[in-house]
Order: structure tokens, then C-alpha cells, then sequence
């Protein structure tokens, strides 16, 4: 918009809200010589609209919905003359001032346009000024189609109600007949039905609105909580209590207030707080004024004859006991729609538990986790990300609830003092977490640790029993293949022989013995197939000699005339697992015959040690040492034999220069016997 536009019409809107303070003040000084001093109040709540009116089309001209609340500052304060100047020419001073009757007429139907038209279009246009799409034009066309037929059909009243003793009659009640009521109705249906498809349009917007609009989107859904309650109890209350027919128009006021503050203010947001009180209060307000009606109608029938005293005593006593177990009621029903279960721990806590337990599948624990938590706590993301592994550092989302948003807050993932990964949240656009809240969700992250914990468990039972089924799969086949290929060949040869033995026995002796000969030396090499077949699945040494002395004899045969190899074993050595066992010899062979090709190393120790839970083997060399980023099959071998009987292997650089090697392999806490 051009500056010139947007000065034109900021010089408008202040003649409008000049005509309106015009209105306003005759209305009130006709108000105020008739000696209707209680009905002030409403030229006040039109000025105050007003003023919100020129604010906004001051500061945003440009803005449409601040054209709607100057301009319904105008009607109000144009109705509020129709009165003042029909009651003063028709009841105070009857034919003082001319046009008594069109003041009348005016006065009679005014109120409709007000009430129906500002609300809708705030409803609609909220909050950029603009329909959230074009498919919701038929609602306000419904809404406005509505409005023009019930005044119609209000302006054709027999009567004008002017708060006098005597009606004053309608000159056009005749006009009406059965047109003006099928307009009356069909304008009640059309106007019931575009006030709840306005206010369905608000709900929708609000929910799919993010960040700022929804935010401002907060404001008007907290006025329209704390309107709706007061205009209900002001309609029921209605010439039943004095003052009450303030309440509506108290009611009328709140939403262009919060409409104000969301558009001019809209950043300054801490409201969760007054929406739930609002709303819990309201509900309250308008079922404490419909219970004590209610009560009122139902026992003053019966207790009529002793008197109203003693009916007001019941009803005020039992509206008191009442309403505490009520707003208890009430104030939860609030908070697990604001917030879920985050006001009730227990809740959420037993939730996760139940999920936990009812999940079978191992790939949909966590997407349960997740869902559990951001449905429970009402947010807008939850996520489980976990360590990647190959020791970066890094995390990476195993499951998500919902969408991240840049405001994601962490809660580290910490079992038995290992940090697995990272609970990941984010509230709903436009929501700040409490202080409860967040102890909540940190309350939470231990299960969801234990579940991730328990989760990389299984699955390292899963790799490991693959790995199991393949290595023995590998072993049969090496022990076929050498079956196949070496001894069943070799024993097939040797019958071969010992038949042509058998008949050349009695024919050449000579040629006989050299075959004799050639078959002890097959079944000779057989003998040494077989020995390797047995030294491949279990070394001999380990239940001839002892881990110990095995180890020793490993050190024997690697000991050369440039490297020296030492062996330090504890004096015995209990009971050890076999795998254990196997495992420690063959790290050991690995590890040494690294120091003999690859270390050039002087000397190197091979240290056993005997733990409470824990064989200890470490071989330490002063060679030259690990190369960066070295990564050989037998230091991949030695680390897998470790990892495969659920021990650990390190391989690193030795203090002073060298390599050590560390391998921590699980044993059975039995008594120590002598190796």
C-alpha cells in the first residue's frame, strides 16, 4: 500500500472514531437527562471498542479487522443513540424530538448486525486479515444472508421494548405476515449455522497454524474463553439478577481485546497459565450458574411454600459442597487437553511402563516409545537417537514422533554410567515447557535408556548367535573340505595299495614290501591330517600342558636369536571356561607372531593375570610400534576371538614406544587349583 493510501485511510478511521465519540456523547447526554444512569455502562463499552478501533487503523490501516472493530464501534455507539433518542422522544417528552418512532424502529433491530456480523468476521479473517482459503466464502455470505433476514424479521416486531411501562406499537408489524416470519426462521437457521462454521474455521486455522500465527491465533481463542462463559451466564441471568445484562456486553468487549493485543503485541507470550484458569473458571461459572438455575427451578416447586430465604440457604449450601470435587474435575479435564499427561506423573510413568511391556517386536520398541511419550505429554516431537559407534561421537535417530522443529530440547540417554544417546523433544509451536515438565521427561529418559540399552543387547545377541551359526558353519566346512579332499582320498588310495600288497604277496615279495612301505608312509601323513584336524578345533597343548605352560611354549617357539619373549603366569590358575581358554591361546600365537614379523622389536612379555571376574592378558613389545590407522586381519582377529566368548581386546601404543596389547576375557569365580 502506498504511503498516500495508508494515510488516507488512517485520516478515516480517525473521522470514524470522531463520529463514533460524536455519537457517544449525545447518546449519553440524552441518556443521562432521561435518568438511565445504569444503562451508561454500554456507551462506555462502545467507546472503549473504539478506541481499539483508531489504535489499529492508526498503526495498521492496511489491516482488515481493524476496519471491523471501528466500524462495529460505530454501530454500537449509532444503537446506543437510536435508544436514547427514541426513549426521549417517545417515553420522557413524548413529540419533543421528530423521528421518535424510526429511533424506535432502529433501536429494535440494531443489536442483531452487532452481535452476529464482528464476531464472524474476527473468526474468519484472524489473524492476517484474510480468509484462510476461498471454500470458506459460503459461510460468510451465510452469516450475512442470516443477519439481513433476522433483522428483517426483528424490525417487523409488534412492539418496541424501550424499557417503559407501555409498549409502544410497531407502525410496520402489519407489513410482516408470513414472509417476514419464514425470513425470521430461515435467517436463524443461516445464522446458527455460519456462527458455527465461523468458529469451526477458527479450530481449523488454529490447528494447522505454526509459530507466530499461532501463537496470536492463542490470544483469540483466550478471549473467546473467558467471552462465551460471560454471555451465557449474562443470557441466563438476564432480568433474573440485577447487573446482568452487563455480563454479555462485557463479553462482547473481551474478544476485540484479545484480537488487539494479538495483532499489536503478539510476541508477548507467557499464557498458558491464564488459558487454563480461564478456561477451568469458565466452565465452572457457566455450570455453577446453570446447576443453581436448574436446583432453583427443580426445588422451588417443592419448597415454594416455605419461603425463598430457606431455598436460597439449600441451594447456596449445596452449590458449596459441590464445587470443589467439580473444579477438581474440571481443572483435570483442562490440563490433559493443554497438557496431557504431564500433570499427572504417575500417568505417563505407567503409560510408557504398559508400552514397554506390550511391545514384541525388537524394531518397534522405540517408534512405541516415542509415540507413547509425544501422545501422553502432548508434544510436538519426540525422538530416540543413539550412539552410531566407531567411537565418533555421534547420534543418530533410531525413532521419531512428529516433526523437529529448531527448538529441539535433549535429555542425555545414561544407563549403568554409559551415555547411549539422546532423548530429543520439542513442544508445540507456540509452547514453553515448565520446569515440572522437563523433571518429568528427565524421569522418563532412565526407562527409555534401559529400553535402549536392552534393545542394543538383543541385538548384539542376534549378531552373535549369526556369527556362531556362521563360524560353525565355516568349521564344517574346512573339516569336509579337508575330509574330502585330503584323508577320504588318501584312505581311498590305501586300500589300493594294501590290495595290490595282498596279491602280488604271493608272486613278489620284493615289490609287495616296497608298497608295505609306501603305505605306512600314507597312513603316516594321514596320522598328521588328523592331528591337524583335531590342533584346528581345540590346541592339544591346552589339555596336555595348561593355558600356562602352553603360553610358554608359544613364547619358546617365537624366541629368537634378535627378540627375547618372557612370560609371567600366576603359580595356578583356576578353572577357566574352554572358549575362555582357546581364545587366550590364540590372541596370544596372533600377537606374537605380529612381534616376530612385523615389530623388530628386542624383546616383548606376555603377562596372565587372574581377576575376580576377569582373565587379564596383555603382550607388550619395545618394537615399532602400531602405524596409524593400522587395521590387519590379525588384529580384526583378535579383537573378534575376544568379543566372541563377550570379552574385549584393546590394541594400542605402549608407554615408552612398543605395542600392548590388552585382552579382558570373562572367567568363573571358582577356587584356584594348581595349572
Amino acid at each position: 500500500m502506498s504511503s498516500v493510501h495508508a494515510e488516507r485511510r488512517v485520516k478515516i478511521g480517525r473521522g470514524l472514531f470522531a463520529s463514533t465519540t460524536a455519537l457517544l456523547g449525545v447518546a449519553v447526554a440524552l441518556e443521562l437527562h432521561a435518568g438511565h444512569y445504569d444503562t451508561v455502562v454500554y456507551p462506555t463499552i462502545s467507546a472503549a471498542l473504539g478506541v481499539i478501533g483508531v489504535v489499529l487503523t492508526t498503526r495498521l490501516p492496511e489491516h482488515r479487522i481493524s476496519w471491523v472493530l471501528a466500524v462495529t464501534a460505530f454501530w454500537g455507539a449509532l444503537g446506543g443513540l437510536a435508544f436514547a433518542y427514541a426513549y426521549e422522544a417517545l417515553i420522557v417528552d413524548p413529540g419533543s424530538l421528530p423521528g421518535g418512532l424510526a429511533a424506535a424502529w432502529l433501536d429494535n433491530w440494531w443489536w442483531l448486525p452487532g452481535l452476529a456480523l464482528p464476531p464472524a468476521a474476527l473468526l474468519l479473517l484472524m489473524p492476517d486479515g484474510h480468509l484462510a482459503s476461498r471454500r470458506w466464502w459460503p459461510v460468510a455470505a451465510a452469516v450475512l444472508a442470516g443477519t439481513v433476514l433476522g433483522s428483517i424479521a426483528v424490525s417487523a416486531s409488534p412492539t418496541f421494548d424501550l424499557h417503559a411501562g407501555t409498549p409502544i406499537e410497531n407502525p410496520l408489524a402489519r407489513v410482516g405476515g408470513v414472509p417476514v416470519a419464514a425470513a425470521g426462521i430461515t435467517g436463524a437457521i443461516l445464522l446458527a449455522g455460519g456462527l458455527l462454521a465461523s468458529l469451526a474455521a477458527f479450530i481449523v486455522r488454529f490447528r494447522r497454524s505454526t509459530d507466530e500465527e499461532r501463537l496470536q491465533l492463542r490470544w483469540v481463542g483466550l478471549s473467546l474463553g473467558v467471552a462465551v462463559p460471560l454471555f451465557l451466564v449474562g443470557s441466563l441471568l438476564w432480568g433474573v439478577v440485577p447487573g446482568a445484562e452487563l455480563l454479555p456486553a462485557i463479553a462482547f468487549l473481551a474478544l476485540p481485546i484479545g484480537i488487539a493485543v494479538a495483532i499489536l503485541k503478539y510476541r508477548l507470550y507467557e499464557i498458558d497459565l491464564v488459558i487454563n484458569r480461564s478456561l477451568v473458571y469458565g466452565l465452572m461459572t457457566v455450570g455453577i450458574v446453570a446447576g443453581y438455575i436448574a436446583v432453583v427451578a427443580l426445588v422451588g416447586s417443592v419448597l415454594s411454600s416455605r419461603g425463598d430465604f430457606l431455598l436460597s440457604a439449600f441451594v447456596t449450601g449445596l452449590v458449596a459442597v459441590c464445587f470443589q470435587p467439580v473444579r477438581q474435575r474440571v481443572q483435570r479435564f483442562v490440563n490433559r487437553l493443554m497438557y496431557g499427561e504431564r500433570d499427572d506423573p504417575y500417568t505417563a510413568i505407567a503409560k510408557l511402563s504398559r508400552t514397554l511391556a506390550s511391545s514384541l517386536q525388537l524394531d518397534g520398541v522405540l517408534a512405541n516409545i516415542v509415540e507413547t511419550i509425544g501422545e501422553t505429554l502432548a508434544l510436538s516431537y519426540v525422538g530416540v537417537a543413539l550412539d552410531a559407534g566407531n567411537n565418533t561421537g555421534l547420534f543418530e535417530i533410531a525413532a521419531e514422533y512428529g516433526i523437529s522443529g529448531a527448538d529441539s530440547l535433549t535429555v542425555p540417554l545414561i544407563h549403568q554410567g554409559a551415555v547411549l544417546g539422546e532423548l530429543r523433544f520439542a513442544p508445540r509451536p507456540g509452547e514453553r515447557l515448565r520446569e515440572r515438565d522437563h523433571r518429568l521427561i528427565s524421569d522418563l529418559a532412565p526407562q527409555v535408556a534401559a529400553a535402549a540399552h536392552a534393545l542394543g543387547l538383543s541385538r548384539e545377541l542376534q549378531l552373535a548367535r549369526q556369527r556362531i551359526v556362521q563360524l560353525r558353519e565355516e568349521e564344517r566346512r574346512r573339516i569336509r573340505r579337508d575330509l574330502h579332499d585330503g584323508l577320504g582320498p588318501a584312505l581311498a588310495g590305501l586300500t589300493f595299495t594294501l590290495e595290490a600288497v595282498r596279491n602280488l604277496t604271493g608272486s613278489d615279495a620284493e615289490r609287495a614290501d616296497a608298497l608295505l612301505v609306501s603305505a605306512t608312509a600314507q597312513v603316516q601323513t594321514m596320522i598328521g591330517d588328523v592331528r591337524r584336524l583335531i590342533y584346528g578345533l581345540r590346541p592339544p597343548t591346552l589339555d596336555q600342558l595348561g593355558l600356562a605352560a602352553s603360553l610358554r611354549g608359544l613364547a619358546a617357539q617365537e624366541t629368537t636369536a634378535t627378540t627375547a619373549v618372557n612370560v609371567n603366569t600366576p603359580a595356578s590358575i583356576p578353572p577357566l571356561p574352554a572358549a575362555v581358554e582357546v581364545a587366550a591361546y590364540w590372541i596370544a600365537q596372533e600377537a606374537l607372531t605380529n612381534v616376530k614379523r612385523h615389530a623388530r622389536a628386542r624383546s616383548c612379555s606376555v603377562r596372565l593375570a587372574v581377576e575376580s571376574t576377569i582373565l587379564r592378558l596383555e603382550i607388550a613389545d619395545n618394537g615399532a610400534g602400531l602405524s596409524n590407522g593400522s587395521t590387519g586381519i590379525g588384529l580384526h582377529s583378535m579383537r573378534e576371538r575376544a568379543a566372541e566368548v563377550g570379552g574385549t581386546c584393546e590394541i594400542g601404543v605402549r608407554t615408552g614406544g612398543g605395542t600392548l596389547v590388552v585382552a579382558s576375557l570373562p572367567r568363573l569365580a571358582t577356587e584356584a587349583v594348581v595349572g
